[in-house]
């Protein structure tokens, strides 16, 4: 029977190979990991950069637009504005700010506004001619009437009858706030003219004040003010009409 010689050289060596081995084939494994890896990251990167790189353009082409649309916004703008003074220039020419023909321009849109039609209005300012064969100014005075005047009523009678004037006003008031019998002129009033026909024009407001009233076939001018206690003081003339 032979007995084979043990060499523990031998054995350490065999085992210094595998684990050489095993180290190679492990950085080959982890090379080939981290090639792999490498290339997977270049393809996304290039992926990637293309996708930014449209994101780009297509940002860049709607900023080109934008801004083309921000220069066609601002230059209507510009446009618009510069429309709009000469309009302004033009209606501050042609309609007047103040002074008898602005006064005109209210009563014709209040007018207007109040339901009257447009070819009467302008039929009626056709037909108005500078005054002719006016009188001379002649003045009379009335009482207004008030809720604490007991006496008989007051009117002014103008043309022969042909224009009836009468009023009413608040009552003024004493200290301890009892009624007067006479009006308070720093009140409104209101007034009735009427005329022969029987047609019965309402003027209410503050004294002193205008009106005039077109009757049997002339125009009568009125201009009514404070007169003494309870009296309103009527100053009118007449011209033919038209």
């Amino acid at each position: 029977m032979m007995i084979g010689q043990y060499n523990p050289k031998s054995r350490y060596r065999e085992r210094a190979i595998q684990r050489f081995n095993k180290t190679i084939l492990f950085i080959l494994i982890m090379g080939a990991c981290f090639g792999l890896g490498f290339f997977i990251g270049g393809q996304n990167a290039v992926v990637q950069n293309g996708t930014l790189k449209l994101e780009v353009e297509d940002m860049t082409g709607r900023l080109k637009t934008l801004q083309d649309e921000l220069t066609t916004v601002r230059a209507e703008a510009q446009t618009a504005t510069s429309r709009f003074e000469q309009l302004k220039t033009q209606y501050e020419k042609d309609m007047p700010q103040d002074g008898p023909l602005r006064e005109i321009v209210d009563m014709v849109r209040k007018q207007i506004d109040d339901g009257m039609a447009p070819d009467r209005l302008a039929f009626v300012l056709r037909s108005a001619r500078p005054p002719r064969n006016c009188s001379d100014p002649s003045t009379k005075r009335f009482i207004i009437r008030t809720p604490a005047y007991k006496g008989s009523d007051s009117v002014v009678t103008v043309g022969e009858g042909a224009v009836v004037i009468s009023g009413t006003g608040s009552s003024a008031k004493t200290r301890d706030g009892q009624e007067e019998s006479w009006f308070d002129p720093t009140q409104p009033i209101n007034l009735n003219f009427k005329s022969s026909n029987g047609e019965v024009e309402k003027k209410s407001g503050t004294l002193p004040f205008q009106h005039s009233v077109i009757a049997s076939g002339k125009e009568y001018r009125f201009t009514l003010a404070e007169g003494e206690k309870s009296f309103v003081k009527v100053t009118f003339d007449s011209c033919d009409y038209p």
